[in-house]
């Protein structure tokens, strides 16, 4: 019968597979194997393109180097004043592990300066020749947070990706420094978060811009629709004609009132002519409006000749009480433009106010 526990020593630390459980103890910690790449690739890539690569890098260095205490005081700090030796012996547990070769090229406890290599890293040989590469944050993390124990200070790690030589590797280059991987981490989200509210800044600025121009196309559209309700047209020289068609309300006498009499201002007319012809409908607020153009073009000095006033228009005005005196009123407009224009050949210029 097979060995549910099968147990080997591999540089030191103890492996053991735990076969009914389905568990891996490596080091006498529960571990698991993946494939680096694709397993491993694939697991960790999305979050990279979604946080963006340096954010990722400082995230997983962070928590990379959360451990490293532990590991110092388990395996390192037994070597006494040997720390180098320390730091071989973890190397040789991390090469075991597949991490890669570890080696210590140079080391200063007194300067407090060392450089780490680390042949065919297991960050570079998941990222292969991918698109998407963002170096080894797992192992800068715990080389920092290794040092900062070996040294008793301060340490920060410049990371160096070499891939000239026979195979992939990383070099850490160890030195004093009063940069913190949360220091970085805090400076990166304040940058990020500036670059989002200026961001935010131009979206509302373009939004407001947006508005702007929908609220100017809105105007000119409603311009235009007061225009075709009732087209202004100078028939002669002073004389305005109004042809109204459809249902009058007062919603839609008011602006034509408005714009008649700016018109007559601004084109210093003498005479106008409301065409009532094509009108189907019209309200008594409607009614009563056209009785005020007829006043207040009194009021500016241009006479109104109202034409194709209907039986039924005319009975409303006499039961609501408007009096259309001294008003012209013409059956067609063929009519009342003979009528206007030979006034206005007839009549002197006049001096406008």
């Amino acid at each position: 019968m097979s060995d549910p526990r099968p147990t080997l020593t591999v540089q030191d630390v103890p492996v053991e597979w735990r076969l009914d459980d389905g568990d891996l103890l490596f080091g006498g910690l529960s571990s698991a194997l993946f494939w680096t790449n694709p397993s491993l690739f694939h697991m960790l890539s999305p979050l990279v393109e979604e946080v963006g690569v340096d954010l990722f890098r400082l995230l997983v260095a962070r928590s990379s180097s959360l451990g490293t205490e532990e590991d110092y005081q388990g395996m390192v700090a037994k070597s006494g004043d040997a720390i180098e030796h320390g730091l071989l012996a973890w190397g040789r547990a991390i090469s075991a592990a597949g991490w890669g070769a570890f080696e210590l090229p140079a080391f200063d406890r007194a300067a407090g300066v060392a450089t780490v290599r680390i042949r065919n890293p297991w960050e570079l040989r998941m990222q292969g020749e991918g698109r998407l590469s963002w170096g080894c944050p797992f192992l800068q993390g715990k080389v920092i947070g290794l040092f900062n124990q070996a040294f008793a200070r301060r340490c920060w790690a410049d990371e160096i990706i070499d891939t000239g030589g026979a195979g992939p590797a990383v070099e850490f280059r160890v030195h004093p420094s009063d940069r913190t991987i949360d220091d970085e981490l805090d400076r990166l989200r304040l940058v990020r978060l500036r670059a989002r509210q200026q961001e935010l800044r131009q979206h509302m600025a373009e939004a407001a811009q947006e508005l702007r121009r929908k609220d100017e196309e809105v105007e000119q559209k409603e311009r235009l629709i007061r225009a075709l309700s009732a087209p202004i047209i100078q028939v002669w020289n002073g004389v305005l004609a109004v042809p109204l068609a459809g249902v009058l309300s007062r919603e839609r006498a008011e602006p034509i009132c408005e714009e008649l009499l700016h018109r007559v201002t601004s084109m210093a007319a003498t005479h106008v002519l409301l065409d009532l012809t094509g009108l189907s409908e019209v309200d008594e607020a409607a009614t009563g409006q056209i009785a005020t153009i007829v006043t207040s073009l009194r009021l500016l000095g241009a006479e109104c000749a109202v034409v194709g006033l209907s039986p039924e228009l005319a009975r409303t005005m006499v039961e609501l009480g408007i009096s259309l005196s001294g008003v012209r009123t013409y059956q067609t407009l063929a009519d009342a433009l003979r009528q206007a224009v030979g006034l206005t050949k007839r009549e002197p210029a006049r001096r406008r106010r």
